[in-house]
């Protein structure tokens, strides 16, 4: 089998299962079964079952909840804005942003968003710290990848491949995270006073 027709079919059989008995029951070997192909294959398409399931397009569960290792995260986060334009979805980030500028009270809607998102991507990454450093890093790149890619059209998927652009920007995602779990998991140190 060549190689699109693999991921094709690895694609179309990881569909069926998680449609049929929901992410948490259904393994990598239980793809590559129904696929006709070998559990490497599937490793060898996609990382893991989390980056996997994310290919297959936009969808409610959060990463949270996938079991996908921490050091795997930048590159699903990066994976999931790459899925939403794919696939012609309006991606949250993009809609976060757009409500401030348009808000009656920016100032207001500003604070409302940014604390949505610090809640949000800081229960991801675990960022504990009293100023949320690690989760605004995180936030801001991500903000940024979905305005470029889709106000801007970097990284045209016609010219760069989502593996190139998963490969390149993940682990910069990835490197605030990493730096959280080193920081967070000890106490914080007391900041000097300015």
């Amino acid at each position: 089998m060549s190689r699109p027709d693999s991921r094709s079919t690895i694609l179309d059989s990881a569909r069926s299962l998680f449609a049929e008995h929901g992410y948490q029951e259904v393994t990598i070997r239980d793809i590559a079964t129904t696929a006709g192909v070998s559990p490497s294959l599937v490793m060898k398409h996609y990382r893991s079952k989390a980056e996997l399931f994310n290919e297959l397009g936009p969808n409610d569960i959060p990463l949270a909840e996938l079991d996908l290792p921490r050091s795997e995260l930048g590159r699903a986060l990066v994976q999931k804005i790459l899925t939403r334009r794919e696939h012609d979805v309006r991606d949250p980030l993009l809609v976060a942003v757009s409500h401030v500028r348009e808000s009656p009270d920016p100032d207001r809607t500003r604070e409302e968003v940014r604390q949505q998102l610090l809640t949000r991507f800081g229960d991801l990454i675990g960022d504990t710290t009293t100023d949320r450093r690690y989760v605004s890093a995180v936030a801001c790149q991500l903000i940024g990848l979905a305005e470029g890619i889709r106000l801007m059209g970097m990284f045209p998927a016609n010219e760069v491949s989502r593996e190139a652009v998963m490969d390149l920007y993940g682990p910069l995602v990835q490197q605030p995270i990493d730096s959280c779990a080193l920081v967070c998991a000890a106490p914080e140190e007391p900041r000097p006073a300015d």
